[in-house]
């Protein structure tokens, strides 16, 4: 077997923030002061991406997209217990990134929330997946059938399995430090969760931003009445829902959101710090970004990030390291463009099949970059859409999907809020109407054929990893996985 050796003496750390928007990020949008530390990266000489999208709205595909280069329908469309045998398959087929670079002798460290399955393929170290809150709380209510001696021993095993199951609370950060090797090149790769749903920050953090920011005091009750019929907001509002937020409104739910990006921001900070006194920050490029946004209530999508709307599929991205040069980049680019980004930091080449670019000519000044005349993103967890995007207009359109109308029994309408969001097809004027709030299908039939002949010819040119079709694919923690995404609210 070769061994190709990583030709380039650094290091590089990828740390996700999930469900970050780009609009909270300052470097993206000036106004914001949530992010000091991300924000730092770029006044350090790092380059910031102002139109980075994500390749689709749910994590399980878009890590994947991260780590191979390929396009979501290439490898990985669904999420959670949605993937199929067949995408299984695939990814099983590729070769990530995390194991290129074990290949090469780099030590590859995964910390956070732990994906498992092909996402633990290559890593020297990965987090394992524990007992969620739903399995904790089944033992707990079958402690009330015991015999009352046995009682309080019981009570005292599962005190303690609750405390050795909830590794979650483990910083990330310590973890990914604890790890490193002061003789080895590393490549880390951080998954933060602060950003997620339910959003449980600091209180404190929480008055201080009501305090000094702007948010909506409309009437929680009444929003509640009024969004009624919408599953998802129902359960998020019983399950999630305080005193102090229904004595503030719902703008105390979106301060919750902004405390976390706070919280996950003095994280980075911390890493930056620590990596700063062991004198190693001047040799590592970090990456910061997000598997996907989140839309907050936009689009009557409440508090989660389905849908294709820029809330949704607008993502940060942040590269600082000894190579780049401070820029604000305009350019479209995605996240299957990583993968080739950090097998080239290593000095490794990608597979030519793959349909991310490296982008290194945009983060150095050096080489050529063609721009992209659009951006393309899917979505096949709650619905079933594709979205075109290009400087001036957004395209989405509803896709027949076999796997969610088989297990829901239909792909158009929201299988978590049961409704429908927008229409079948929508047409926004992204210059006009950068909300997309005014669907214009209806008035530029010709903008909509010019779209669809390119969503066709973008799809016509993908390539897909060589499987065995015969093979099925299974993972021994696969049942744990699925039941941490039930814990975050995935179903």
């Amino acid at each position: 077997m070769l061994i190709i050796t990583a030709v380039v003496d650094q290091n590089v750390i990828v740390v996700v923030v999930d469900a970050l928007r780009a609009d909270r990020v300052g470097a993206i949008r000036d106004q914001s002061d949530l992010t000091p530390n991300i924000d730092r990266l770029v006044q350090d000489g790092g380059v910031v991406f102002k139109n980075a999208f994500a390749c689709i709205n749910a994590t399980d595909p878009s890590i994947t997209s991260i780590h191979s280069g390929y396009e979501p329908s290439s490898t990985v469309a669904h999420h959670g217990p949605y993937v199929t045998n067949e995408e299984k398959q695939r990814a099983e087929a590729m070769t990530s990134v995390p194991e290129q670079l074990q290949a090469a002798g780099v030590h590859t460290i995964g910390t956070g929330r732990p994906l498992s399955r092909w996402h633990k393929a290559g890593f020297d170290q990965y987090p394992e997946p524990t007992f969620g809150r739903n399995r904790r709380r089944a033992i707990g209510e079958r402690l009330d059938t015991l015999h009352p001696k046995l009682r309080s021993v019981a009570g005292w095993l599962y005190e303690h399995l609750s405390a050795a199951t909830t590794t979650e609370t483990t910083d990330e950060i310590d973890s990914l430090l604890a790890s490193l090797n002061e003789e080895r090149q590393f490549y880390g790769f951080v998954h933060l969760m602060d950003t997620h749903a339910p959003y449980e920050p600091c209180e404190q953090l929480v008055d201080e931003l009501l305090e000094r920011r702007e948010y909506p005091r409309d009437d929680l009750a009444e929003f509640f009445e009024t969004h009624d019929e919408n599953d998802h907001v129902r359960e998020f509002i019983k399950e999630h829902a305080t005193t102090a937020d229904y004595e503030y409104g719902v703008g105390r739910l979106i301060a919750k959101y902004d405390a976390t990006v706070i919280e996950a921001d003095q994280k980075i900070g911390r890493l930056i710090d620590e990596l700063r006194q062991r004198g190693r920050y001047e040799e590592t490029t970090l990456i910061v970004t997000s598997d996907h946004g989140e839309s907050l209530d936009e689009h009557g999508i409440f508090f989660d990030h389905h849908g294709l709307y820029d809330e949704s599929i607008h993502v940060p991205l942040i590269i600082s390291g000894p190579e780049t040069q401070s820029a604000r980049r305009e350019e479209f680019v995605q996240l299957y463009d990583l993968a080739p980004t950090i097998l080239r930091l290593f000095g490794l080449t990608a597979d030519d099949k793959i349909a991310g670019k490296a982008l290194q000519s945009l983060i150095t000044d050096e080489g050529s970059w063609t721009d992209r005349e659009q951006i393309v993103a899917r979505e096949a967890h709650t619905q079933s859409r594709i979205a075109i995007r290009t400087p001036e207009w957004k395209y989405i359109k509803h896709i027949e999907d076999s796997v969610l109308e088989r297990e829901r029994g239909d792909s158009l309408h929201c299988g978590y809020c049961n409704c429908f969001h927008g229409s079948e097809m929508e047409l926004y004027d992204i210059d006009e109407d950068p909300a997309e709030r005014e669907n214009i299908i209806e008035e530029f039939p010709n903008i909509v054929a010019e779209l669809e002949a390119k969503i066709e010819a973008y799809e016509q040119s993908l390539n897909r990893p060589t499987t065995d079709t015969e093979t099925h694919v299974a993972y021994d923690n696969e049942s744990e996985v699925m039941e941490r995404l039930e814990d975050l609210g995935y179903r």
